[in-house]
């Protein structure tokens, strides 16, 4: 968790470096948003809105990070939400969904931005046993 969290930076570096494709973390600015916009995470807790649907969240970061299209946005996002089985659920708030499906929902969300790195931290914490292999 601390790894990841520290990443992106939401954790403050007390000693040593870390380098991604040979270049050091940055430490604020434009180079830090950037490096965020090319790292999907994925943590315990989904931190999904929940005043949103499950596809406003998916398409949410789509559109303001990456300036995405609504159209197109929305179906990446409900390609995304059929690939890991919560495509049915698109117009449900979080609070309308299993704790295993709100991790599903959260992973749709990353993979959407199109990251070059994907973070997880306990991935499969909450999942049912036969997505397990499928993430």
């Amino acid at each position: 968790s601390t790894l990841c969290r520290t990443i992106n930076r939401l954790e403050t570096v007390d000693s040593g470096a870390i380098s991604i494709d040979g270049k050091p973390l940055p430490q604020e600015g434009k180079e830090l948003a950037r490096l965020r916009a090319d790292v999907g995470m994925v943590f315990q807790s989904f931190n999904l809105f929940a005043h949103k649907t499950v596809l406003e969240n998916v398409m949410l970061g789509q559109i303001k990070v990456r300036k995405a299209d609504k159209k197109a946005a929305e179906e990446k996002a409900r390609t995304l939400l059929d690939r890991v089985g919560v495509g049915v659920q698109a117009d449900k708030y979080p609070a309308q969904l299993s704790g295993g499906q709100q991790q599903r929902v959260a992973i749709a969300r990353a993979l959407a931005m199109d990251p070059k790195v994907m973070l997880f931290d306990e991935p499969t914490s909450a999942l049912d046993p036969e997505m397990i292999n499928e993430v």
